[in-house]
């Protein structure tokens, strides 16, 4: 008896439990019920600024396709280490986060998202624009380096 309850305690709490399979960034757009409150792992980029910060990819912009970024304050050092990488202030990156994705209601500054992703963990950023351009400037770079650009960093 003792052995069938160990056995379920065990079943119940994996030790090992693996990160989020990765999801591509369109399909977090096209199907939020099915990601809504849930944890997921995406790469995209994300614009940030004085009253904004969400992520975005050029590949479906048809989608409504910005998610506002939170980002928890349990993140671990190599995320904040990660995060340093991002140019001060504003700036477009690509980057990989992990954390639960929100839909269904209103999110960010003035809620003006469809949808919120809140991060616990950021890796892999690579710069595309390092603070404000002009809007020829930033739509040249993103076409080049950001998600669903010719080349993405």
């Amino acid at each position: 008896m003792k052995t069938i309850i160990w056995l379920l305690i065990i079943a119940a709490f994996p030790t090992n439990a693996s990160p989020p399979e990765p999801v591509k960034f369109c399909d977090l757009l096209r199907n939020p019920a099915q990601y809504n409150g849930k944890e997921v792992t995406v790469r995209a980029s994300h614009r940030y600024g004085f009253e904004w910060s969400y992520l975005f990819c050029l590949d479906c912009p048809n989608l409504q396709g910005h998610v506002w970024l939170e980002f928890s304050d349990d993140l671990d050092d190599a995320s904040r280490k990660a995060l340093k990488r991002q140019p001060k202030d504003a700036g477009v990156v690509n980057i990989t986060v992990r954390g639960k994705f929100f839909s269904g209601s209103t999110y960010g500054h003035l809620n003006g998202y469809k949808y919120e992703f809140v991060a616990n963990s950021a890796s892999d950023v690579a710069v595309v624009i390092k603070g404000m351009k002009s809007l020829s400037e930033e739509k040249s770079a993103e076409e080049q380096w950001a998600c669903g650009g010719k080349n993405p960093k």
